[in-house]
Order: C-alpha cells, then sequence, then structure tokens
C-alpha cells in the first residue's frame, strides 16, 4: 500500500483503521508498522490485537523454535571459544605484533648490512660509488686526503 492510496482509504473508511474491512485493515496495518503512521506504538499494538485473533498451533511453533535452537547449539562452532574470548583475542593480537616486529627487525637487519659497509669503506678511505656498485681502492698516497 502506498501513502496515497492509504490516504483515500482513510477518506473513505474513516481514521479509525480498526473499522476498515479486512483486506483494507490489513494493508493498512502493515504500512503503518512499516513507517507510516506517526504514532510506531499504536502501530505496533494493533498488529499484537490483530495477530491475537489469528488461529494457530503455539504447540508446534514451540516444538520448531526449540528445534531450531538445539540444531544451532549441536553444530560446532567456527572458531574456539577461547579465540573469541576478550583474553584470547588479546593473546592473538599480542602474538601477531610480536611476529610482525621480529619481521621488521629482520628487513631492516638486511638493509642496514649495506650501509654498514658502505659507512666502514667510507671511514677506512675508501670511495663509494654513488649508483651503489663496488667500492673504489684509494691510492696508499691519498690516505691522509680526509
Amino acid at each position: 500500500m502506498t501513502r496515497d492510496e492509504f490516504e483515500k482509504n482513510r477518506r473513505r473508511f474513516g481514521d479509525d483503521i480498526d473499522a476498515w474491512p479486512l483486506p483494507f485493515r490489513r494493508e493498512a496495518l502493515e504500512f503503518m508498522a512499516l513507517g507510516g503512521d506517526a504514532d510506531p506504538d499504536g502501530a505496533l499494538d494493533r498488529l499484537v490485537r490483530e495477530a491475537a485473533f489469528v488461529d494457530g498451533d503455539d504447540q508446534a511453533l514451540a516444538r520448531k523454535v526449540m528445534a531450531r535452537i538445539d540444531a544451532a547449539a549441536a553444530r560446532p562452532p567456527l572458531l574456539p571459544r577461547f579465540l573469541v574470548a576478550p583474553a584470547g583475542f588479546a593473546a592473538c593480537a599480542v602474538v601477531v605484533l610480536v611476529a610482525a616486529s621480529v619481521a621488521g627487525y629482520q628487513v631492516a637487519r638486511l638493509q642496514d648490512e649495506a650501509q654498514d659497509s658502505e659507512l666502514l669503506a667510507l671511514a677506512s678511505g675508501a670511495r663509494v660509488p654513488d649508483d651503489g656498485g663496488p667500492a673504489i681502492a684509494t691510492d696508499p698516497g691519498e690516505e691522509g686526503a680526509l
């Protein structure tokens, strides 16, 4: 039901939705439950009253609900409960951070070896090329040039 249809039926049947014919009443109550009514509590009350008049087997419904709950409880969870608990989550986070730190130090150590060799070459007086190639040996007469 659209807003226009609702307003047209309101002018036709009156403001009391409970007095409307049954097919129009159901559509109007559904429309109001979806947010068409300014009073959502009133719409909910009317829907509950309407549902109370519908015949149904409450015991069969309760058995179905309990069966679904039992089926969900019997199924093992995807993650162990330890990992979902706050302490388990914190432990996993610590392990990841430690692993990332160790990996970072290893990568930095590999990069520092090239810089260390360049600094040692510079300290010994050897010229270091700009392109990162092998160091050029100096002449024995140029040792005091620095």
